[in-house]
């Protein structure tokens, strides 16, 4: 998935933010992030599924950088 995929995609769950709305992000069909925007902000709370560890963004650019790189960097197999 591209960069610009990833933008879109958040910019649309920010674009929503008054419902709730969970993007999920996978890598060979093994869901690696969940995101959603924190009601009526523009604030991305992104949350690893492997670790549990939860981020927020206040900008669509800064986590789709984040999401993009680690997605590069996850080895999952299917």
């Amino acid at each position: 998935m591209s960069l610009e995929s990833i933008k879109e995609i958040l910019e649309t769950v920010c674009y929503y933010n008054t419902v709730n709305i969970t993007q999920t992000f996978s890598k060979n069909e093994q869901a690696l992030f969940t995101v959603v925007c924190l009601k009526n902000t523009s604030t991305l709370e992104v949350k690893n599924l492997q670790t549990q560890m939860v981020s927020y963004f206040e900008s669509v650019e800064e986590a789709a950088v984040a999401i993009d790189k680690e997605i590069s960097a996850c080895n999952v197999t299917s």
